[in-house]
């Protein structure tokens, strides 16, 4: 789980920046706190099952503590996940994350 300090609270991304990929969308906008903040959202059209939705969250949430100290501060980041992804492996979505966040210039 994050920190409190790094979670998202409903309802702030109006007027953001959207990134697409295969995977996920990607929602960003500038906030004026000085650290990173996510969420992360898991339809239940992507799987019924809530381990499995979880499991997404889970992994979605390492990759995003690993990279939040190369990131560039300042952010409110909202994850929206597609279909497909339940079916991939966690280095595909790494590599993904990284180079969404490299091309809209977020990662130092």
């Amino acid at each position: 789980m994050f920190k409190r300090q790094n979670r998202l609270p409903w309802g702030r991304l109006n007027g953001a920046s959207s990134f697409s990929a295969p995977f996920f969308i990607l929602k960003v906008k500038e906030n004026n706190f000085g650290t990173n903040r996510f969420g992360i959202v898991v339809s239940k059209k992507i799987d019924k099952r809530a381990v499995v939705r979880n499991r997404i969250r889970r992994l979605l949430r390492g990759i995003l503590l690993t990279l939040n100290s190369k990131m560039t501060p300042g952010h409110d980041m909202l994850f929206i996940v597609r279909r497909g992804i339940s079916g991939s492996e966690g280095h595909q979505v790494d590599s993904l994350i990284k180079k969404v966040l490299r091309e809209a210039k977020y990662i130092k």
